[in-house]
């Protein structure tokens, strides 16, 4: 089987679609798969076989991201000579709409992915009145698609109540050696001069992450208790200039941190602190997870396809930042509390390895593409008053 891949994000990008990329390229592989990544260039990355970079700006809301505008024809010609079995569009914008215009003009059968909870993204960026256009415009480019992959049983039902069709879902998984809790040596204590507990965030740092509600938990806390805590921040993005001027001098900001440092991070925290409700699954929080730490996640978005209250997590009300400052408090005092969630949620990340994940992606591949054989099945082509009413 060969496969191509259009995405409009790519490593060394770090955010949740460009990490699953990077462990489906390796299962691939190691699997004696042939892929072809059509994909964002950053700065200098070097060149390789199975992928092709474009080179683009800096997005409006997230300048470490690119705006690739790729050459039509360059993609139409590089696509033919790689000759793919399947085509996999696992974003929407430039470089995954120039690879959507593409298998349409050869007749090459398509998948997509969706990974963006766009509504509520447009509802944090005050672009409210781009929701029904934005929402027209998503559903029309899955259409397209003999299948579209979610990360969630939360944004499958979502999807489902806005029309869309032939839906599967395409979960997550985590590298249980890499995140583990061997990993806690204090060596990120020491280096921070961290000497109380220490509530870890990792992520983009971005209003979407709803880190309004955190930082007034922060408050809330400190009003309280003097000295007890440190809130680490791991990541960059917008947000990060209103951490650094909210004048709370028990915040520490990281910037991006990766690999093994990042996996000795969550193993240091004594509680990791994840507010968001618009995840549509939710990597980070399963990575600490992973890692053994106790962990507060709230009830909104994917996260609540594997965060379970009192079982391996803390759940809490989404944007509650009184309900977020006493789980903070409650879980600082109770440490068998605290042990029990490790545990489980160790027990949790056990049992998503991305070899299964990603083999059962393969297989859906497979029956997709014998599905496409028996029924020659026609891409959608919508005109523009069925887009319209849509």
């Amino acid at each position: 089987m060969r496969i191509a891949y259009f995405s409009d994000t790519f490593a060394p990008e770090v955010n949740g679609v460009a990490n699953t990329l990077s462990h489906l390229r390796d299962y691939l592989s190691g699997n004696g798969i042939d892929s072809l990544f059509f994909v964002p260039r950053y700065g200098n990355e070097p060149d390789e076989k199975d992928i092709i970079r474009y080179r683009g700006l800096p997005f409006l809301f997230s300048p470490n991201s690119r705006l690739s505008l790729p050459l039509y024809e360059d993609v139409l010609k590089k696509l033919k000579a790689f000759h793919p079995d399947l085509v996999h569009i696992t974003t929407e914008f430039t470089i995954g709409s120039t690879g959507l215009r593409a298998v349409k003009q050869l007749g090459i059968p398509a998948v997509t992915s969706f990974h963006t909870n766009i509504e509520q993204y447009l509802e944090y960026y005050n672009f409210q009145i781009l929701d029904l256009p934005a929402k027209a415009f998503f559903r029309q480019f899955h259409s397209q698609a003999l299948r579209t992959y979610v990360p969630s049983i939360q944004t499958m039902n979502q999807l489902k109540e806005q029309g869309y069709r032939n839906l599967e879902i395409w979960s997550r998984g985590v590298d249980t050696q890499l995140y583990s809790p061997p990993r806690r040596t204090g060596v990120w204590k020491n280096k921070l001069c961290i000497r109380n507990f220490m509530c870890l965030y990792a992520g983009r740092l971005s209003s979407e992450k709803s880190l309004d509600t955190y930082l007034n938990a922060i408050r809330i806390i400190n009003a309280n208790v003097r000295n007890q805590f440190t809130f680490v921040f791991a990541g960059d993005g917008p947000y990060r200039k209103q951490l650094e001027e909210s004048g709370i001098n028990n915040i520490i900001l990281t910037g991006f941190v990766r690999g093994t440092d990042l996996a000795q991070l969550y193993a240091d925290a004594d509680l990791f602190v994840f507010p968001s409700g618009t995840e549509t699954f939710g990597n980070v929080l399963l990575e600490a997870m992973a890692s053994g730490d106790a962990c507060i996640a709230t009830d909104s978005g994917g996260v609540t396809d594997f965060a379970i209250d009192g079982n391996n997590a803390c759940v809490i009300p989404y944007r509650d930042s009184v309900k977020l400052a006493e789980a903070i408090l409650d879980l600082k005092e109770d440490s068998a509390y605290r042990a029990h969630l490790s545990a489980n949620a160790r027990q949790t990340a056990l049992m998503r390895s991305w070899d299964a994940i990603n083999g059962k992606l393969v297989q859906s591949y497979q029956e997709v593409l014998t599905t496409y054989k028996e029924h020659r099945i026609p891409h959608n082509s919508l005109s523009f008053s069925d887009f319209m009413q849509m």
